[in-house]
């Protein structure tokens, strides 16, 4: 049997182990881009509920919970103070997504009964003849407000705005109102309960910040 030579055997070797070798690398070629590659990174999720808190004239001072179902659009409702009594309100807001933006609002509230004799006297003397006309004070009341915006539209915004609004009043007491003559002696009079409407301007300053 004739013996082969050594160095062709080491040939053989190597011929056979180059294309496994090089079928190897190219099976792991293509995984090298995609290891490289960066997760690309989620959208920030637009906030839709804030809280607002704010003061004015003629209708005091209020917080509110707001919705934004898009980012032109707010819809808001929450609880109002005038130092007399307590109320509630509605509101809806149009404004752009802008850090100053105009905004456009429409508002409707109402004031609950309550007895403003104690707050009146505080500043002045309510004669006890008319008492009867501040025992249960409230009201309805629409607004129209146009107004600026500046913040960033998605967590913090300050805001003032200016309009013209209606005013809802029912004065009760009033067939109770006493008068005194010049005897000294007092008689009711037989007056209905007057309702009022009146036009006024408004205006409100406040904060709003977005919390999810």
């Amino acid at each position: 049997m004739r013996r082969v030579p050594r160095s062709w055997c080491m040939a053989a070797l190597l011929a056979a182990a180059a294309p496994a070798g090089a079928e190897q690398l190219d099976a792991s070629a293509p995984m090298a881009p995609v290891a490289a590659a960066a997760a690309p990174s989620a959208p920030r999720r637009q906030h839709v509920l804030g809280l607002s808190l704010d003061a004015g004239a003629p209708q005091g001072a209020g917080v509110s919970l707001h919705f934004r179902p898009w980012t032109f659009l707010r819809l808001g409702g929450g609880l109002l103070y005038n130092y007399v009594g307590y109320g509630a309100r509605a509101e809806v807001s149009i404004q752009p997504s802008w850090i100053v933006a105009p905004a456009l609002t429409l508002e409707a509230g109402h004031y609950f009964d309550a007895n403003a004799n104690q707050r009146v006297s505080q500043y002045t003397t309510v004669d006890e003849a008319f008492r009867p006309l501040l025992e249960q004070v409230g009201y309805s009341y629409a607004n129209a407000q146009v107004g600026l915006e500046i913040g960033h539209p998605n967590w913090f915004v300050f805001f003032v705005r200016a309009g013209v609004g209606r005013i809802w009043l029912d004065v009760r007491g009033a067939e109770r109102v006493a008068q005194t003559g010049q005897t000294g002696d007092v008689r009711v009079t037989s007056m209905g309960n007057p309702s009022l409407r009146l036009g006024t301007p408004n205006a409100r300053v406040g904060f709003l910040f977005y919390f999810w």
